[in-house]
């Protein structure tokens, strides 16, 4: 493996980091669904904030996907 596609991994595994990052600190940041719905009586800003951090999840491991297909090509190339 070269270092061209060595960077491109690296790059990866940084990206699902962040993801998981973002799980962690939305499941740290957010209140409770039962604190929201006595609080506000409806729960509509949670669910939309954690469709935000899924979308964001998922799209984290769609570049990583990208990612590491990249590197595999880069090695493919060199050989």
């Amino acid at each position: 493996m070269n270092r061209d596609a060595a960077g491109w991994i690296i790059g990866a595994v940084v990206v699902l980091c962040l993801a998981a990052y973002a799980l962690m600190l939305g499941n740290t940041l957010l209140p409770a669904s039962a604190v929201m719905q006595s609080k506000l009586n409806t729960i509509v800003p949670l669910i939309i904030t954690w469709g935000m951090i899924w979308i964001t999840v998922v799209s984290a491991i769609a570049l990583a996907v990208f990612l590491i297909k990249t590197g595999l090509d880069k090695t493919r190339e060199s050989n």
